[in-house]
């Protein structure tokens, strides 16, 4: 998944929705605003996960720990991503 794609194509399908046709640099700033509102969304649903993984898998304290290991390196690696949109 290539996120900054993901991001342009929303900036640019947003802008296309209210008739808009945005400069460059608009289209930038709008694509960082999207960037910055998937990040959120993958921090708050990463913790989420980890979450619910935790209370799943209690009873196994070594799967519980290598299940949030796995989703704190694949988090680690979208936020990079999401932060070279910027």
């Amino acid at each position: 998944m290539n996120l900054t794609r993901v991001a342009s194509r929303a900036a640019g399908d947003a802008s296309r929705a209210i008739g808009a046709s945005p400069s460059k640099a608009e289209m930038d700033k709008v694509t960082a605003i999207i960037a910055k509102a998937m990040e959120t969304a993958v921090l708050e649903a990463s913790s989420q996960h980890s979450s619910v993984c935790a209370n799943c898998v209690s009873h196994d304290a070594d799967l519980a720990h290598k299940i949030r290991a796995e989703i704190e390196r694949k988090k680690i690696g979208l936020i990079a991503n999401l932060s070279s949109l910027r």
